[in-house]
């Protein structure tokens, strides 16, 4: 029988009322003409209603991320983390 997906209290409550699943999922998003892949990045999945969501630190470093650093990379940069 499959384990059921861990339950992360720090992901808290959906507004249906599920609790969020912690789940690690690869993102891909292009930046500055470059395409960049986050692995196993940390996301709150609700089994209820689909919804999904990252924690605030996440999505703050996505953002500096597609802000871009104005250098010359190769056009696929795995990203760490």
């Amino acid at each position: 029988m499959a384990t059921p997906p861990a339950r992360d209290p720090g992901f808290g409550l959906c507004p249906c009322g599920g609790l969020y699943d912690t789940r690690r999922v690869e993102v891909r998003m292009t930046v500055t003409g470059r395409t960049v892949v986050i692995p196993e990045l940390p996301q709150g999945a609700c089994p209820t209603c689909g919804s999904r969501v990252y924690k605030l630190r996440t999505l703050e470093l996505l953002e500096v991320m597609m802000r871009g650093d104005g250098t010359d990379h190769d056009q696929e940069t795995r990203a760490t983390g």
